[in-house]
Order: structure tokens, then sequence, then C-alpha cells
């Protein structure tokens, strides 16, 4: 590895300070450094320049900040088919690898090859307005239709293909990888899935009935979600951070991207004991 790109959480100070430090040291070690962050008026979210050469791609991307900044490293990297290793700087750290007292001694286990990959499904959003696609998105955690602070229950018709599943009021629905899967899905009462496998889960925010209940879909399939009866603002939001104000009768379909994103991990994933150690998962029963 020679070229190392950096994406940073620009609204933690820390992350900056930390950043231009790892950019000297990076520098000093002979590893050329690009900054891939740049804003246009929308700080929540990251973006990357125009890559316009095979000189402008790093082969590897260092995310400084929390988990939301390793989703926007994600997105960034998985179409230029580039690994990404998270520095926790945030609170939880649940996709991060590293942490901010290890940085540097992890790091030249990293750049000296001594790491595994871990890749992960992401999902494809399509918006469908009057039959044409307005936009296209991509994302590693999760899709998510929900209504505004004063708007009334959505009504929400849920496809599987051309099977028809469901039909729905509610606060929203949520169509979550396996990666997102222990993310909003979790708190909405959705299943759990290991990483490495590729479905979508299916799960209502808030229904207004008792037998709405998550469903877990293959991969392969197409979740396609319509919406009715839209009297005020109805979001889309892409792993929480890119959004899409919807309209009655947009058709929303979420598939399996074409797309993965590739994690540097230290070692090998232990799912079970990370899920453990960050979301405090104590009632699981022990067999010994």
């Amino acid at each position: 590895m020679h070229r190392i790109g950096l994406i940073t959480n620009l609204r933690n100070e820390k992350s900056q300070e930390l950043t231009i430090h790892l950019s000297d040291w990076l520098q000093q070690h002979g590893y050329e450094v690009l900054s891939m962050v740049w804003q246009d008026g929308h700080p929540e979210e990251f973006d990357v320049p125009a890559l316009d050469t095979q000189n402008d791609i790093p082969d590897m991307i260092i995310a400084m900040g929390g988990d939301g900044t390793l989703l926007n490293a994600a997105r960034i990297a998985a179409p230029i088919d580039r690994p990404v290793l998270g520095v926790n700087m945030g609170n939880l750290g649940f996709l991060t690898e590293v942490e901010v007292d290890q940085l540097y001694t992890n790091l030249e286990q990293v750049l000296q090859g001594n790491y595994v990959i871990d890749q992960r499904m992401m999902l494809q959003t399509e918006i469908l307005r009057h039959g044409k696609v307005i936009r296209e998105m991509y994302g590693l955690n999760d899709v998510v239709i929900h209504k505004g602070a004063l708007s009334r229950l959505l009504e929400i018709n849920f496809w599987v293909e051309k099977d028809f599943a469901a039909s729905c009021k509610g606060d929203g629905i949520i169509i979550a990888s396996p990666t997102g899967s222990t993310a909003y899905s979790l708190s909405a009462g959705g299943p759990v899935a290991h990483p490495s496998l590729e479905v979508m889960i299916q799960t209502w925010i808030c229904p207004h009935t008792i037998t709405a209940r998550p469903t877990i879909i293959p991969a392969d399939k197409k979740c396609i979600i319509e919406l009715e009866n839209v009297s005020s603002e109805v979001l889309l939001t892409v792993d929480g951070q890119t959004a899409q104000v919807l309209q009655e009768r947009d058709q929303i379909v979420v598939k399996k991207s074409p797309y993965k994103a590739t994690l540097i991990r230290l070692a090998p994933l232990k799912f079970f004991s990370l899920l453990k150690t960050k979301l405090g998962s104590d009632s699981i029963v022990r067999y010994e």
C-alpha cells in the first residue's frame, strides 16, 4: 500500500487534530496521503472529489470518526473497490476496528500486510416517480422510510418482487442489511443477522397493528415499497445520512447492491463476542 486516503468527521475537533497528526506520520513513513473529504453545503455528508486518473485512487482508506464516518467511507470506497480501516473516535464503535490509543501500533500491523478482509453486503435503492428513476442510492446499513414529526400515520404497501406481502399503517419501514440488523432495525424489534449472510431484513416502525412482524428476505429478491395518502413530509434515508423527500405513489425498490463494503480487520471477526461487548447483551443464555 502506497496511497492512503483519509476520511474525517469534520464536526469532531479531535478527529481533525488526529487526522493532521496521522497525515504527518504517514508522509514521514513514505506514504502518499489523499484527503478524500470535502464539504459542499452538506456538513452532515461526506463526498469524494472526482477520481480522474488511477493516481487519484488510494490503495486503502482510513475513516477517522465513529460508525457514521465509517458508513460514509464504505459508500465512497465500495465503487472503487478499496478497503476501509475504521478508527473509533465516537461512542459505540460497533463497526470500527481500531481504538485511538492503539492507532499507530495497529496501523503498522496493517501496513505490513498483517490483516484480514471482512466483506459486507450493501443495499441499492432506486426511487421511481411516474415510472422513472429519479435517484439511485447505495448504503451499508439500512434504508428507512419514515414520517415527519407532525405527519399522520403512513400507509405503506410492500411487495417482494411481484408477490404482495403486506399493507400496514405506521411510522415507517426499515429495510436493513445484515450489517444494519444491529442498528435501527434492532431498536425497532428486528432480528440480529450475522454479517456474513446475504439477506434483507424488513422491519416496521411502530406499526398500528399487533400482527406486523419483521421478515427476512433473500438477497436475490427485490423489495418494493409504495406510499398511499401522503399528507405531509415523508423522508427516505440511507444509513441515516443521505436523504430524499418522497411523494405519494413514489415507488421505492431496494435490492442487493453490486458493490460490497470491504472492511479491514486486525483479526477474524468474533461477531457474537462483539455483540455482547458493544451492545451489552448479557441476557444471552450460556450453555456450559
